[in-house]
């Protein structure tokens, strides 16, 4: 089952795709984005942000004092009611704190088991381990960065290929590949590594 989030951040209105099947969550300020656009199924935070609680649909307000993000919170509620896939709108961009804290979110879910993909205006965000394919034109640039340490990183069939490569926070190494063909595939033997594709 899929969850849909929509936060506060750069949000572009073309990118923004939802089904029938999809549960939407608005969380704080990410609600004036949406509000028009589809239905809203919950919406969750402390709407400082915001300004105002939505009136008509499901909300979940939280105490401004907390330890935890809005988003956070937003994501918890969506992996208790048993959802294991993620897209996120509006995570990315905006101020930089808040994009930190919300790929720590989904590095954290991501650990849990659930598949978490944020899409920003320029570039889409995956948390990734094992094997996953890479499909896009030539040229296309990404990157791979790790949040610990991964090991056994492999690239191939992209400019810059990885032969059992150890990945660490504390170095680019992963930074501004190329695909070569439309296609390359990844694959992280240990560990968790944030996949960013940029836009074409």
């Amino acid at each position: 089952m899929k969850c849909v989030f929509v936060g506060n951040g750069h949000f572009c209105s073309e990118q923004f795709c939802v089904d029938g099947q999809d549960f939407v969550i608005a969380v704080d300020g990410g609600y004036s984005h949406i509000k028009d656009l589809c239905r809203v199924d919950l919406a969750v935070g402390d709407f400082d942000s915001l300004g105002y609680i939505p009136e008509g649909i499901a909300t979940l307000r939280h105490d401004p004092i907390k330890d935890y993000t809005d988003m956070y919170l937003a994501f918890d509620e969506a992996y208790r009611r048993g959802y294991g896939e993620f897209v996120v709108y509006g995570a990315l961009g905006g101020r930089l704190d808040h994009t930190l804290a919300n790929l720590q979110c989904a590095y954290d879910f991501a650990k849990k088991g659930v598949k978490v993909t944020m899409i920003g205006k320029d570039c889409m965000a995956q948390v990734v381990t094992g094997k996953k394919k890479i499909c896009g034109d030539r040229g296309q640039t990404f990157s791979l960065f790790a949040f610990d340490t991964a090991k056994g990183v492999y690239i191939k069939n992209g400019k810059y290929p990885l032969n059992d490569a150890t990945l660490t926070n504390t170095f680019p190494l992963g930074v501004s590949n190329e695909l070569l063909d439309g296609e390359c595939e990844i694959d992280i033997k240990y560990g968790y590594v944030l996949l960013i594709i940029n836009a074409k």
